[in-house]
């Protein structure tokens, strides 16, 4: 049972939540004291009236059932496929660096069967030819092609035959195709020529300055990498200025040896430009690891809220966690977010899929080494969703029949959650998934009242501080998406 909420933000403003009609609204104290108490002798009996017709109102009614949708359709996931933005290549499992965080290496079970593999080419091309037979068939024009690893530079011959093969596949020019690359910068001197000519989109992954980078050694003799991968960047960005400024991005790791202050420092006093910051991947942990990796740990919101205090940082408001954490509450736990919702207020009942897992190939499919499809490299291999062999093998029946047995799993979890609407999670980093109905699966996004209360003083703190972002967020991220 879902009650109403009132919570207080650190300007001591109160506030009540009401989760069925997904309404906010600042409150005298005087109601909060009625609320808690449920006693009226020493308030304000103007507070009384309004209180009495609020809750004649329904603004104090509980929801006792949540419609948690448990059931995906073979068509939907068929148009996905034939829609998917993305084809992501596993370029090799090979790797010249040996970070110590690496979600591949030895901290993670993951990087346990990771032999140096690479991709087989006519499993690649074959998935090429798939896709690109449902593009054209369905007229969908725009595909992002994409290379991962490992290290993909040590597959370049690799790379270079699937350019060579979409260039003969799209001489028309019928779809617009795009490639882009995760790179640790290692051979980025070598193949620099080769990138700019095919408009490559590079993501460097750095984590700082020398000593913030400390962790990203070389496999062969431990050193730290920093002074190559920086020497190779400097030498791009004078040698190729535009394309160093457009198509080259970063992302830094946080961890115990840097923090979002001395990551957003360095690139942007070296290079002008404002990285991606990630945190390790909190799950798959080796049992004995979990000493080490506890070392390296740190929250991202912690370190960008120590940041954030000083008056000189170089923090993008709207890259702050709070920032986005503000809109995900208007457009999906707020009714004043945008008109388009107003259709779904007239409803009797919505549904909700559990956590916030993307639709199957919704946003790209994964092909790995070992020939197995994925909706996406973020996740342990063992929840693939087909393979390419001779031919591209998806039963869309057991992906369906796959998924639906997780969502009814998550079901129980979900119908109780207050983040019930949108969590942020991605339901295959849950803590044994296959272990769904035992006690061993955990959910550490679940929210209950006290904890959504804290959110939502959280999240309403920060929108008095930055009032002018409601109506920025309305305009330029809900409505427009």
């Amino acid at each position: 049972m879902r009650q109403s909420i009132i919570y207080t933000s650190e300007n001591k403003n109160c506030y009540l939540y009401n989760d069925k009609h997904r309404f906010s609204m600042i409150v005298h104290p005087a109601l909060k004291q009625i609320c808690e108490t449920e006693k009226c002798d020493y308030v304000d009996s103007y507070y009384v009236r309004k209180y009495m017709y609020l809750k004649k109102h329904d603004f104090f009614s509980n929801m006792d059932y949540i419609d948690i949708n448990t059931e995906i359709s073979e068509a939907k996931v068929k148009e996905a496929l034939s829609h998917t933005p993305q084809i992501l290549f596993e370029v090799t499992e090979s790797c010249n660096l040996n970070c110590v965080y690496c979600a591949l290496g030895s901290v993670y079970e993951w990087g346990k069967n990771r032999k140096g593999k690479k991709l087989d080419i006519n499993s690649a091309l074959s998935l090429l030819r798939y896709i690109w037979g449902l593009k054209l068939s369905n007229k969908d024009t725009e595909l992002v092609i994409s290379f991962y690893g490992g290290e993909p530079l040590l597959n370049i011959k690799f790379i270079k035959t699937i350019v060579d093969f979409v260039c003969n596949l799209n001489h028309a020019g019928v779809v617009n195709v795009s490639y882009s690359m995760t790179t640790n910068a290692v051979l980025l001197d070598k193949y620099i020529d080769y990138l700019v000519a095919n408009r490559f989109h590079i993501l460097v992954s750095l984590d700082g300055n020398e000593e913030n980078n400390s962790y990203r050694i070389y496999q062969k003799n431990g050193r730290n990498s920093f002074r190559k991968i920086v020497e190779n960047l400097d030498f791009v960005k004078e040698k190729f200025p535009n394309f160093f400024e457009t198509n080259v991005d970063f992302n830094a790791v946080l961890h115990n040896r840097n923090s979002v202050k001395s990551i957003y420092e360095f690139f942007h006093g070296r290079y002008h430009k404002i990285p991606r910051v990630s945190e390790m991947n909190r799950g798959g942990i080796v049992e004995e690891k979990n000493d080490l990796f506890q070392k390296m740990f740190r929250d991202i919101r912690d370190s960008e809220k120590e940041y954030y205090k000083e008056k000189d940082n170089l923090l993008l408001h709207e890259d702050l966690l709070p920032f986005h954490e503000l809109s995900n509450f208007l457009k999906y736990f707020s009714i004043n977010s945008y008109v388009s919702d107003i259709l779904s207020t007239l409803c009797v009942e919505n549904k909700y899929f559990p956590a916030s897992t993307c639709f199957p190939f919704s946003k790209k499919i994964f092909l790995t080494t070992h020939g197995q499809l994925m909706p996406c490299e973020r996740i342990d291999y063992k929840y693939s969703l087909g393979e390419v062999d001779e031919g591209v093998f998806l039963n869309v029946s057991q992906i369906v029949q796959q998924y639906n047995a997780y969502y009814k799993c998550l079901e129980k979890y979900c119908r109780h959650c207050y983040l019930y609407r949108f969590c942020g999670l991605c339901m295959f980093h849950l803590e044994n998934l296959k272990k769904e109905g035992t006690e061993k699966m955990v959910c550490h996004y679940f929210h209950n009242q006290k904890n959504f209360q804290f959110k939502l003083s959280r999240i309403f703190s920060f929108l008095e501080k930055h009032p002018n972002d409601f109506f920025k967020i309305l305009e330029d991220i809900i409505i427009v998406s």
